[in-house]
C-alpha cells in the first residue's frame, strides 16, 4: 500500500543516499531480508510483473511526473537477482531527475563506472538498490559480528540478506574498514574485481588470466590465507616499498572462484615508520 508521508518526502530527495535516508526513516523496524516488494508499494510501484521486457532483464514505466509505476522483471530470473532487479528499478523510478521510462540489461545491473551519462544514472540505481537491500544500519554491525575478514563471509552475507553473491560483495568492500579486494574468476579468466577505497589500484583485470596459484586452487583445498606475489595483483613503482598481502580462495566445481585479497593496514603503517626510521638514521659517509 501506497504511504502519502513517504511519497511526499521521497519526491524532494535529489540523491541515493537521501532516498535511502527518508526510506530508512519511514521504515524503521527493517529487518533481513528486506521485504523489498511492499518497500516499492509504500513508494509508488503500483505493479510488479513477470513480464520479458524487449531486450532487457527488467523495466520501468511511470507516469509523466513518476508518482506511479510499475516494474516488470523478465521470467527465469533467480529470486536473488530478481530481488535486486526490482531494487534497481525502484531506484530509477524514485531519482526524479533520471527521466522517461527504462529498460536494462544485466550488464546496467552489475555498472559501477561513472564515464558516461547512461552509467552514471545505472550505478546510481545500483547504489540505490544495494544500500535498500543492505541498508548500512543492519549491515555493518551484522558484518562486524561475523569477526575478522574471510572470504567464507561472503557466503554467509548473501544468504542472510537474499542477494547474489556478487552484490554482497559489492556492498562489503564498499562498507568495510579493512583495506582489501575482492576478485572473481571462472575458469581461470577474471570476470569481475570490486576493491575498497583503501586498497591500492589492482592491475589485473576483465579477460586476464588468473596467477598460478589462484588455477591452481580446487575446491578441496583447506581455505586458509596465504601470501601472494604482490605484482600479481598490483603495479609497483620501483621506489615504493610493496605491500604484503594476504590470500583466501573460495573454489567452486562449476569453475568459478573468489579470491580475497588483503592488507594489513596497521602492520604497513609501521613498517613504513620503521624504514623512514632507519633511512633516518643510517650513516652518511662523505668523500
Amino acid at each position: 500500500m501506497q504511504n502519502d508521508a513517504l511519497v511526499k518526502e521521497l519526491a524532494v530527495c535529489a540523491s541515493a543516499e537521501t532516498l535511502l535516508a527518508v526510506m530508512l526513516k519511514h521504515h524503521p523496524d527493517l529487518s533481513i531480508p528486506v521485504a523489498v516488494e511492499a518497500i516499492a508499494r509504500s513508494a509508488g510501484i503500483v505493479a510488479i510483473e513477470d513480464a520479458e521486457p524487449e531486450g532487457a532483464a527488467c523495466a520501468m514505466t511511470a507516469d509523466l511526473h513518476k508518482t506511479r509505476g510499475t516494474i516488470s522483471c523478465a521470467p527465469g530470473m533467480t529470486a536473488q537477482r530478481r530481488r535486486f532487479a526490482i531494487a534497481h528499478q525502484l531506484g530509477h523510478f524514485l531519482l526524479k531527475a533520471q527521466r522517461g521510462d527504462r529498460r536494462c540489461t544485466n550488464r546496467d545491473l552489475g555498472e559501477s563506472r561513472r564515464d558516461t551519462p547512461h552509467r552514471k544514472e545505472e550505478m546510481q540505481a545500483n547504489r540505490f538498490a544495494a544500500g535498500l537491500l543492505m541498508p548500512k544500519p543492519l549491515f555493518v554491525p551484522f558484518v562486524d559480528g561475523l569477526g575478522k575478514p574471510t572470504v567464507t563471509h561472503l557466503p554467509t552475507i548473501a544468504a542472510a540478506y537474499d542477494v547474489t553473491l556478487e552484490v554482497a560483495a559489492s556492498r562489503y568492500v564498499d562498507l568495510t574498514h579493512a583495506t582489501c579486494a575482492l576478485v572473481f574468476c571462472k575458469d581461470g579468466v577474471v570476470r569481475f574485481s570490486r576493491p575498497s577505497r583503501s586498497f591500492p589500484p589492482l592491475s589485473i583485470g576483465t579477460g586476464d588470466t588468473v596467477p598460478p596459484a589462484v588455477r591452481a586452487a580446487t575446491p578441496d583445498d583447506k581455505i586458509a590465507w596465504q601470501e601472494t606475489e604482490v605484482r600479481d595483483w598490483i603495479e609497483m613503482s620501483r621506489n615504493v616499498r610493496a605491500p604484503k598481502i594476504l590470500m583466501q580462495i573460495l573454489s567452486k566445481a562449476n569453475g568459478f572462484q573468489l579470491v580475497l585479497l588483503f592488507v594489513n593496514a596497521a602492520a604497513e603503517r609501521r613498517a613504513d615508520e620503521e624504514a623512514e626510521k632507519m633511512a633516518t638514521q643510517s650513516p652518511k659517509f662523505g668523500r
